[in-house]
């Protein structure tokens, strides 16, 4: 391991996740910060403390790479706070699509979560590599789902023909009443009348 492959991993892979994490909050996360200050500090010891440069890079590389893995962590979570919001919203997601946004919906967070477990697990045994592998299999996919499904049109059109739904199902109850009212009110003076 060198410096420079240490700069190559922050620029092709970090910085990319660094960048995602921060332009989702407007804001870098602390566990980020400190994995990359530790990365840097690791490489400021082989040019002012003459130490290994294959010994520095590599402890480097190890806490970027612990840095994006809890960037990988942090979409995911941020990935779940925007679905949690979204399933309770005030949304009918049935009306979406024809019927077919929802269960599409719930199938493709189920992979994600599948996925998502078990690169948590590869991680358990401390298998790096598959474990980067699932993170960004699991990252592509939580791309892919907020593109389709969190789609402010689809949306807000669902919810002005739930707004629409609602309404009328308030009409009718208003309508209901009034008759029921009406019938009630005059319906023993009908009954009067057929004794008659």
């Amino acid at each position: 391991m060198t410096e420079k492959d240490v700069y190559l991993f922050y620029n092709d892979k970090v910085k990319i996740l660094y960048s995602e994490i921060e332009a989702r909050n407007n804001s870098l996360p602390i566990e980020l910060l400190f994995e990359i200050h530790a990365a840097f500090d690791h490489l400021k010891r082989i040019h002012v403390d003459g130490e290994s440069e294959a010994d520095c890079a590599g402890k480097a590389f190890s806490h970027l790479k612990r840095g994006s893995l809890d960037a990988f962590k942090l979409k995911l979570k941020s990935f779940n706070d925007d679905y949690a919001k979204l399933i309770k919203s005030k949304t009918d997601l049935h009306f979406i699509d024809n019927g077919k946004f929802l269960p599409s919906l719930l199938n493709k967070r189920k992979v994600i979560i599948r996925l998502a477990k078990e690169a948590r697990l590869f991680e358990g045994k401390n298998d790096i590599d598959n474990a980067f592998e699932k993170w960004y299999e699991v990252s592509g996919l939580i791309d892919q789902f907020e593109e389709e499904f969190f789609d402010p049109a689809k949306l807000q059109w669902a919810k002005k023909i739930n707004f629409l739904h609602d309404m009328r199902g308030f009409i009718v109850g208003i309508i209901t009443g009034v008759i029921g009212s009406a019938i009630v009110q005059f319906f023993p003076s009908i009954i009067k009348l057929l004794k008659r």
